[in-house]
This record gives C-alpha cells, sequence and structure tokens, in this order.
C-alpha cells in the first residue's frame, strides 16, 4: 500500500476530517518506524531496508507513491491506524476503540506471519 492510498482509504472512513494531511504523512512515518523497530528489525525478514514512510521521510516531505513497510494481507491496518489516531484526536473514544481492535487485531496476524515465515535474528527475544 502506498502513502496516498492508505490517506484516501482513512479519508473515504472519516470524510471531512480537518487534521492536515502533512499530520496524518507524519503519523505514517512514526508507525512505520514502530513496526520496523518492534516487529521487521527483529525477524529475518528480507527486503524491508529500503521501503516504509520512516525510510522515504525527507524531514519536511513524504511523497504520495511511497511504498509502506507493511506487506499485502496486514497492509490494511494503516487505514485503521490512522482512523484510530483521527478519532483519538477528536475525543472519539467509542470510535477509537473500534478502530485500535481492529488494528490490534491485524497487527497479531502480522506478528504470528513474521514469526512463521521468518526464523529470527540471533539473540533477539520476541515478547509477543
Amino acid at each position: 500500500m502506498t502513502v496516498r492510498e492508505a490517506l484516501d482509504r482513512a479519508a473515504e472512513l472519516r470524510p471531512g476530517c480537518k487534521l492536515s494531511d502533512e499530520t496524518r504523512r507524519r503519523w505514517l512515518c512514526e508507525e512505520d518506524a514502530m513496526l520496523r523497530k518492534l516487529y521487521f528489525e527483529k525477524s529475518g525478514a528480507a527486503g524491508y531496508e529500503k521501503v516504509g514512510a520512516d525510510a522515504a521521510w525527507s524531514g519536511s516531505t513524504l511523497p504520495d507513491s511511497t511504498e509502506l513497510l507493511v506487506p499485502v494481507p496486514y497492509d490494511t491496518l494503516y487505514p485503521h491506524f490512522l482512523c484510530a489516531r483521527i478519532d483519538a484526536a477528536l475525543g472519539e473514544t467509542d470510535r477509537y476503540a473500534g478502530e485500535q481492535a481492529q488494528y490490534n487485531s491485524i497487527l497479531s496476524g502480522l506478528a504470528a506471519g513474521l514469526r512463521q515465515e521468518n526464523l529470527p535474528r540471533r539473540r533477539v527475544r520476541w515478547r509477543w
């Protein structure tokens, strides 16, 4: 999924959102950095070093065509992540809880998939 696809899907779910695209792009960058640190660096998964919003972030912009870190079929977590952050920022706790539950479900599937498909790096402990 690209940055533009994630932003568009989140916009479909939360039309009329007053938060700027730059704020949501920064959230995607922070999310990819966190996922890389907690999941991808611990696995022996190859090919993820050069993809992701955190790798493409120049400090001021993030191109629409940037490929996000999480692969298909788990990339559906990005719209739920963005919607959860939007709902939290706007104080809509019930909607936030629903989106966060969907995000957590997809994230646990990603973690399990990474553990099953890739051997962990040496001296790394999974804590999930």
